[in-house]
């Protein structure tokens, strides 16, 4: 298949896909990036911390580990759902749409023009912890699990697609949040590895994949409160060892 590849510029984005890729080579594929965003308010001093130190470890891993070429040459996709970026991945032929911490909304135009779909892997328990760094907040709850959810993209609703499975791993609040998210998205690309080769092996092919029940909670960006109660909970956001984890 065709598979178009979707990311960002962070540790957990990069190893996913590598990983991916790693899992099921027999595919041909095309990586975006989601590009710089500019958020509406500046970021907590302990988010603005944990960018940098992530682009660090996103750097190092390019540096260090084995890394698939077409992710190396990952361009930036930052308008998909403008004229020019419906165009250059109409141009992709794409068969599939993979998603991994992408951070730009696909709209339905965008949604209809790959033959068998866009899969999304959100690290987080659907429909219970949709939105943004729903690791952190599923930790900040003293969960004693978290997951990450494979799901299709229907349109242009957040984290609120059918469901096509849920991996669940222990939570180790012991280890940094970055780590844990690292750790999630192993038996996540397993899980999203599988469901390609079963869309890939059958022309016609649709997964079962039923509608959510509930509609959950919807998290944003952690304020500078949620970030002192994390940290008074011994909680930390990265250590700077994560790599030595998943290597």
């Amino acid at each position: 298949m065709n598979i178009v590849l979707l990311g960002h510029q962070d540790i957990a984005s990069l190893f996913a896909l590598n990983r991916l890729v790693d899992l099921i080579p027999n595919h041909h594929y095309t990586a975006f990036t989601s590009g710089e965003l500019t958020p509406k308010d500046p970021a907590p001093d302990a988010l603005a911390a944990l960018a940098v130190a992530d682009r660090t470890l996103h750097d190092q891993y390019l540096a260090e580990f084995p890394v698939a070429d077409v992710l190396r040459s990952a361009t930036e996709w930052t308008a998909p759902n403008s004229p020019e970026g419906l165009q250059l991945l109409a141009d992709c032929d794409a068969d599939l749409i993979v998603s991994i911490r992408y951070r730009r909304i696909l709209r339905e135009q965008v949604i209809a023009i790959p033959r068998k779909g866009v899969l999304n892997l959100h690290s987080g328990i659907l429909p219970d912890y949709r939105g943004v760094m729903a690791t952190f907040w599923a930790m900040l709850n003293e969960e004693p699990e978290i997951g990450a959810t494979l799901h299709w993209i229907v349109d242009s609703g957040i984290d609120t697609g059918p469901e096509i499975g849920i991996s669940r791993a222990r939570t180790r609040p012991e280890e940094s949040y970055l780590a844990n998210v690292l750790r999630l998205t192993i038996e996540g690309c397993n899980m999203m590895a599988a469901a390609i080769e079963t869309l890939s092996s059958r022309k016609n092919i649709k997964l079962n994949a039923p509608r959510a029940v509930g509609q959950g909670r919807y998290y944003s960006t952690p304020d500078a409160e949620a970030i002192e109660c994390f940290s008074a909970k011994g909680l930390k956001l990265v250590l700077g060892n994560e790599l030595g984890l998943i290597s």
